[in-house]
């Protein structure tokens, strides 16, 4: 699975209510993610949310997605339906990660990738292979590749439908 697109580059402590701010936790517990998707990144980039485009890769430093639990569901779904390809940061709320992840959105920590990009670069990721390629400065890294299962539950959409597809298939 690869991912290319625009990075946007936040840094450390990008928490779910940075993400999509707990003043809309209303629009998060009824699930309109279409009104969510309106206010992401509202109190970090105000421009974020109209300027990100489907493909977008966002990048964070360290403690991405830190916060209460109660938040995490608005946050990544808002981000999924603003077509964000994944949450790419150099650490990562193992909480955060599984919400993520069981939603159908790549939320993974590849260290020292908030050094790689800058917001507006052009960025390839080959995440079975680790392989990173930043088009816009013609730099490359390698990082860790993703999981196979990872990779597997992403492609599926999430958690439920990745089951749902191995149940159905046995």
């Amino acid at each position: 699975m690869k991912l290319e697109g625009k990075a946007w580059l936040f840094g450390d402590g990008l928490g779910a209510t940075d993400i999509v701010s707990a003043k809309y936790d209303k629009l998060g517990m009824t699930h309109d993610w279409a009104e969510c998707r309106k206010h992401l990144m509202e109190d970090v980039d105000p421009g974020f949310s109209e300027a990100v485009a489907r493909g977008d890769i966002v990048i964070a430093g360290r403690n991405l997605g830190r916060g209460h639990a109660h938040y995490y569901t608005a946050s990544v779904m808002a981000c999924k339906e603003a077509g964000i390809a994944a949450l790419l940061c150099d650490g990562v709320n193992a909480l955060y990660q599984r919400a993520s992840i069981d939603l159908g959105l790549l939320t993974w920590a590849f260290p020292g990738i908030s050094d790689f990009a800058e917001t507006g670069d052009r960025i390839e990721i080959d995440l079975a292979t680790g392989k990173a390629i930043n088009h816009s400065s013609g730099t490359t890294r390698d990082f860790e590749p993703v999981s196979p299962i990872i990779l597997d539950i992403i492609g599926a959409g999430g958690s439920l439908d990745w089951a749902l597809h191995r149940v159905a298939a046995a």
